[in-house]
């Protein structure tokens, strides 16, 4: 189950992010001699939803997976930075899915041209706005209803998805299982860079090309 996964990562030692300088080759994996800074990272999860929270969960293929996700978390922010908590992948708490959807509905009737129901995957009523990278208002969706329910998708404010656009991962349990399995290839190749950090010296900007669990073994990371 794709929940545990959450709890191992939770669970991690000592994490990390070792990372390349932002440059012309782009967000493809470097060796790690190319990394020059290690950031550290924490893993913040909240208290179990309650019952009553729970029933907002919708009844969409591969719900279990979220139930049981929000039956132990209510939300979480992992990834993130250790002094600051301003970064990483922030999974809304079941409380704020309403409001957190209404701006980005809002968004949508605002550029009506842009994000019309019939030329998207999924319509303006048929999505939660449920998590995001940390900071952004451009929002994660879990689809709710139509033929792609079940289904996650994110894409930039410039880049709204065609009506035969492919999800980023086909349901809940394949959201969590990618962000443990390939939180890099998550932050650079699907977010676009969104989240990137400097050494506080040079001014250079630097993203994410490993993490690692426990510094103390650097050989053991995952892209």
């Amino acid at each position: 189950m794709s929940t545990k996964l959450i709890e191992q990562l939770l669970d991690d030692p000592d994490p990390a992010f070792a990372c390349c300088v932002n440059d012309r080759r782009g967000v493809q994996a470097r060796p790690p001699a190319d990394e020059t800074l290690i950031v550290p990272l924490t893993h913040l999860a909240n208290p179990p939803a309650t019952a009553s929270l729970l029933k907002r969960i919708p009844d969409v293929p591969g719900a279990e997976e979220a139930k049981r996700f929000y039956s132990k978390y209510d939300g979480a922010l992992l990834y993130t930075t250790r002094d600051w908590n301003d970064e990483g992948i922030e999974i809304f708490p079941i409380e704020q899915w309403k409001d957190r959807t209404a701006e980005m509905v809002g968004s949508w009737v605002e550029e009506a041209d842009l994000y019309r129901d019939e030329d998207m995957p999924y319509g303006h009523n048929d999505f939660i706005a449920f998590a995001h990278s940390a900071g952004a208002s451009n929002y994660i969706h879990w689809v709710t209803r139509g033929p792609r329910a079940g289904a996650v998708y994110w894409w930039a404010w410039t880049m709204s998805p065609r009506k035969d656009t492919p999800p980023s991962t086909p349901d809940f349990a394949s959201f969590l299982k990618l962000i443990y399995d390939r939180p890099v290839q998550f932050f650079n190749e699907i977010l676009f860079c969104y989240t990137r950090f400097s050494d506080g010296r040079t001014g250079k900007e630097c993203l994410p090309n490993r993490y690692l669990p426990d510094q103390n073994h650097p050989s053991i990371g995952r892209h």
